[in-house]
């Protein structure tokens, strides 16, 4: 199945590149990178993880403590915090099908 949700990015002012990534409609799921390129490919690995656990599960009990269904990207509310300098919104698509292949080839 493919999957698209909103993931809200922050830039580290203390470490150069770093960017956090957070997903408002995921609990307890979050990632980072040293570039941009690799906080986004991380969120997509991410997204799919967490998004093949729960279709493992049925949902009923999902890796999450909450997985609600997408927010539209315009209404995602972006605030910084002390630790970042800048931050965007953004959707980040998985393919769950795609995402086993890519775990069993490894």
């Amino acid at each position: 199945m493919q999957y698209v949700y909103p993931a809200i990015f922050y830039k580290d002012k203390e470490v150069e590149d770093a960017w956090a990534v957070d997903f408002p409609d995921i609990d307890v799921v979050g990632t980072c990178g040293y570039s941009l390129y690799e906080a986004l490919t991380d969120a997509e690995d991410t997204l799919g993880y967490i998004m093949s656990c729960n279709e493992d599960r049925n949902i009923a009990e999902p890796l999450a403590s909450r997985v609600d269904p997408p927010t539209p990207i315009k209404d995602v509310k972006v605030a910084l915090d002390e630790y970042s300098s800048e931050a965007f919104v953004t959707l980040i698509k998985c393919d769950t099908d795609a995402y086993r292949k890519k775990l069993a080839a490894e």
